[in-house]
């Protein structure tokens, strides 16, 4: 990430945090997002009632654009260590053993309903499905003091979706760890790191996965996809790493766990 990226992402990540209930000061001095106003940044100390709906769009499309090209590009600094691993060593997780097979359970967040009726019984999904693992999104959202708005925008930001997504739900459920893979070019989920390079082992399958995914990941309607095993959260002030995120493969056969609206999957 160069340092005006990652100074811009983070000055109004400031500026929305602080929007959202995050600190209350009486003013701010934030650079003016208004490309159309001017090229060149200027500081205006505002308050935040004054930042009106134009303002905040702005603001918020600004924040998610620049963190959509800087993911374009990866380096070695931005590799992280402390991704979640898919293993009985990692205490965190929620284990079952199923018909033979090893469950653990993950989470999506969704607005489809196709899941609502579906619950303790199996589904085979009809496309990739992305997913964390239980307890981390959870845990992350109980941690959050904000009104329904607020707090979907802050989880938008941590998992790294466009503001105002639509996501509605919470929906848990139960993988087996065979079907899991994580979308970096290090396809393993049973570590705690993900390189950005393919390894000598790489599937063909997977590379391609990768090379295609990244052709359509940073246009105008793009994603800010890491591709290095974590959610670019692009809400935080102290650097981009959000959530450990996995793909469920196309044809996986799951069994739905829970549904619970947004809020009430964040409740304590």
């Amino acid at each position: 990430m160069s340092k005006y990226s990652r100074f811009l992402v983070s000055l109004i990540a400031l500026i929305i945090g602080w929007s959202l209930n995050f600190s209350h000061p009486n003013s701010i001095a934030i650079a003016s997002p208004l490309s159309q106003v001017s090229q060149v940044f200027t500081t205006t100390p505002v308050t935040l009632a004054s930042l009106d709906s134009s303002l905040w769009e702005t603001l918020l499309k600004r924040s998610y654009i620049t963190a959509v090209e800087d993911a374009k590009t990866a380096d070695e600094s931005e590799i992280s260590t402390t991704l979640q691993a898919i293993s009985n060593n990692n205490p965190n997780l929620k284990w079952r053993d199923y018909q033979g097979q090893k469950q653990v359970l993950m989470v999506t967040w969704t607005s489809w309903n196709g899941y609502d009726n579906q619950v303790d019984l199996p589904v085979e999904l009809s496309r990739e499905t992305w997913v964390t693992a239980v307890p981390e999104l959870k845990t992350f959202a109980q941690t959050l003091n904000l009104n329904p708005e607020s707090l979907t925008l802050r989880l938008e930001q941590y998992l790294g979706l466009p503001p105002n997504n639509g996501k509605t739900k919470f929906v848990e459920m139960w993988v087996n760890a065979s079907d899991l893979f994580r979308p970096c070019p290090d396809a393993e989920v049973n570590d705690t790191s993900c390189d950005f390079n393919f390894p000598e082992t790489v599937e063909p399958q997977h590379q391609t996965w990768i090379n295609n995914l990244q052709l359509v990941s940073y246009g105008d309607k793009g994603y800010p996809w890491t591709r290095l095993g974590y959610s670019y959260d692009w809400g935080s002030l102290d650097g981009e790493i959000g959530a450990s995120e996995f793909v469920v493969r196309k044809g996986a056969k799951v069994i739905i766990s829970s549904v619970k609206n947004t809020v009430d999957y964040s409740k304590l």
